[in-house]
C-alpha cells in the first residue's frame, strides 16, 4: 500500500528537477589547433620569401583560424561572439580573394 501511495505522490507532485539544459559540448579541435599552427609557421618561416600579397594571404588565413578557436572555446558575451564569428568569416573570405588575385595574375603572365 506504502509503495503504491509513493508512486502516486511521486504522479501527482513531480519534483522540480534541477537539470539545467544540456549545454553544447566543446570538441578538443586538434586539427583545427594543427592547421593554425602549421599556418604561423609557414607564415614565420617564408615571411621573407613572400611577395606583399602571399604576407597578407597568409597573415588573414592566420588571423580567421585564431578566431575561429577563440570563437569556439572562449567564454564570450553573444555581441562578443557574433563580432568574433564575423571577424572570422570577413578575414577568410579576404584570404581567399587575395588567393584567387595571386592564381590570376600568376596564371595570366
Amino acid at each position: 500500500m506504502s509503495k503504491q501511495y509513493r508512486k502516486l505522490q511521486e504522479k501527482l507532485y513531480q519534483k522540480q528537477s534541477d537539470h539545467k539544459p544540456a549545454e553544447k559540448k566543446i570538441g578538443k579541435d586538434y586539427v583545427l589547433m594543427a592547421v593554425t599552427i602549421f599556418t604561423l609557421f609557414v607564415t614565420i618561416a617564408e615571411w621573407m620569401q613572400f611577395d606583399n600579397v602571399s604576407r597578407g594571404m597568409y597573415a588573414l588565413l592566420s588571423a580567421s583560424l585564431i578566431l575561429t578557436y577563440a570563437r569556439r572555446h572562449a567564454q564570450l558575451s553573444e555581441k562578443a561572439a557574433v563580432l568574433i564569428e564575423r571577424g572570422s568569416l570577413v578575414t577568410m573570405v579576404l584570404a581567399v580573394l587575395l588567393f584567387l588575385a595571386t592564381l590570376f595574375v600568376h596564371f595570366t603572365s
